[in-house]
């Protein structure tokens, strides 16, 4: 089943309708209206270079987040490696997609130390010192910090990019999670002056699959580079088809 909703041609047209107002977390300061894109990548660093390609051909420069705890791919191989750096190279932003489920609730001494520690390894995978982060999945005794920066790094879920309530005077947040939107769709008219706008790469595709196409597509996907990792890695065993 095709589920046009997800399509790469209808995220253009997000883009289309919101990139006039699409600035950077470093550009909003004592702007009257904005809208910050970023991007929390989950599964698939190839289907962000996508999404970074389609940004770059709208003219939007938007956010990258990637983790370093993932069980889905891992961000200091060769071949991710080489992504990370094509979306530096079309002018977007790379930043930390922070994993904080393992740690103790209101133990801020772990968080920060831990922060440090994971923002450190992407510094090493993308040889260059990365300025951001947004949790993934996040407590809430962690969006009780309000604080715009933690540990140098700008926190993405901070006062000035994101309300944490129930109802927002000023900045709305918009994501695609679970492959739907539930806090309102990009397209709509949304009548708030500032919004932040998560939209996963990892949800996008050619043809828009729905959920269950969707993440049947990206396990093949990944299947098919273990494959070819396995064929590459082993040719002086034996030829693998």
């Amino acid at each position: 089943m095709i589920n046009q909703e997800f399509s790469y041609s209808n995220y253009r047209k997000i883009l289309t309708k919101n990139k006039s107002l699409i600035f950077d977390y470093k550009e909003i300061k004592n702007k009257n209206s904005f809208i910050l894109l970023r991007h929390d990548v989950e599964f698939s660093p190839q289907r962000a270079l996508r999404i970074a390609e389609i940004d770059h051909s709208e003219n939007v420069s938007s956010s990258f987040l990637f983790q370093v705890r993932s069980n889905a791919y891992n961000v200091l191989s060769t071949i991710n490696r080489e992504i990370i750096l094509q979306i530096l190279e079309l002018g977007h932003k790379v930043g930390l997609h922070f994993y904080v489920t393992h740690i103790l609730k209101n133990d801020w001494a772990t968080l920060r130390k831990e922060l440090n520690q994971q923002s450190e390894i992407l510094n090493f995978a993308i040889n260059q010192k990365i300025d951001r982060f947004s949790f993934h999945r996040p407590p809430k005794w962690v969006l009780e910090n309000r604080e715009d920066s933690i540990g140098n790094l700008i926190n993405m879920y901070g006062k000035s990019f994101f309300e944490f309530t129930d109802s927002p005077k000023e900045i709305k947040y918009i994501a695609d999670s679970k492959h739907s939107f539930p806090y309102g769709h990009p397209l709509d008219d949304i009548k708030y002056p500032k919004i932040q706008m998560l939209l996963h790469p990892d949800e996008w595709s050619e043809k828009g699959y729905d959920i269950s196409e969707n993440f049947k597509i990206l396990e093949n996907e990944n299947i098919n580079q273990i494959k070819l990792t396995f064929k590459t890695e082993t040719k002086h065993f034996k030829e693998i088809d």
